[in-house]
């Protein structure tokens, strides 16, 4: 289930850099198979906190972890990476944790990338060390089927601007998923796999959310693509950060 603490910091996070790091060193998150997560180059202090972060977030646990190839590699109960069912929205639940844990520790994301061929692939995280910002909120954006919208983790008031900035008109139902974790809107058509007028019609649509959320305050922290998605078709999350 979301709560909101997941989109608080402690006041207590020391400004401190680990010695043995500076200044724009670098690192990376990898999402492997369906249900690792690995730590390429960060600080072995980070393993806790990244360790934190799915415990508060993923309630069916860490079933493993390990040193791997140099790497630190947590093995999760369950499939996040399949990105179905509950599962779907619970991933993006625990990944607005690990996104948020890591920017408040200095670690700011530079990008998200794709540097595999391999089928079913996901995105690879860069990060690059700084100075530890001040208390800030996350919350995400995935596109479901075919035609679905779900805010993951956000205000109220950003998700009551969703059908005043798309219309009401193209919204055939909207509603609380998964135990009010995700706010999901069921759009008219199918805006995911749109082809000709349709197409260009749903993106105006999305250009007009982001729009919309940055006028909240909301700035695009990432674009993620996190999950197989259903016969290896899927699309990215879209994960958003304003400061406290």
């Amino acid at each position: 289930m979301w709560k909101n603490e997941l989109n608080k910091t402690s006041a207590s996070i020391s400004n401190e850099l680990p010695p043995a790091y500076s200044l724009h060193q670098h690192a990376c998150l990898t999402l492997n198979r369906t249900d690792r997560l690995r730590l390429i180059r960060f600080p072995t202090t980070i393993n806790s906190v990244v360790r934190h972060a799915i415990l508060s977030s993923w309630h069916r646990g860490l079933q493993n972890e390990k040193e791997y190839a140099g790497a630190y590699e947590f093995k999760l109960n369950g499939n996040p990476w399949l990105g179905q069912g509950s599962e779907a929205v619970e991933s993006r639940v625990m990944m607005i944790s690990v996104l948020s844990a890591l920017h408040h520790h200095g670690w700011y994301l530079l990008m998200s990338t794709d540097v595999s061929k391999k089928q079913q692939d996901k995105d690879l995280l860069i990060f690059q060390l700084g100075v530890p910002p001040q208390s800030t909120s996350f919350f995400a954006v995935s596109f479901n089927e075919w035609d679905k919208l779900r805010l993951i983790g956000a205000p109220h008031d950003l998700i009551r601007a969703v059908p005043q900035t798309i219309g009401t008109n193209v919204i055939q139902r909207e509603e609380w998923v998964y135990s009010q974790t995700a706010y999901q809107f069921k759009l008219r058509g199918y805006p995911w796999t749109a082809d000709g007028d349709e197409a260009v019609t749903s993106r105006i649509k999305l250009l007009a959310l982001l729009d919309c959320f940055t006028s909240f305050g909301w700035e695009l922290h990432a674009s993620i693509d996190m999950s197989i998605g259903q016969e290896g078709h899927d699309t990215d999350t879209w994960f958003f950060r304003r400061s406290n």
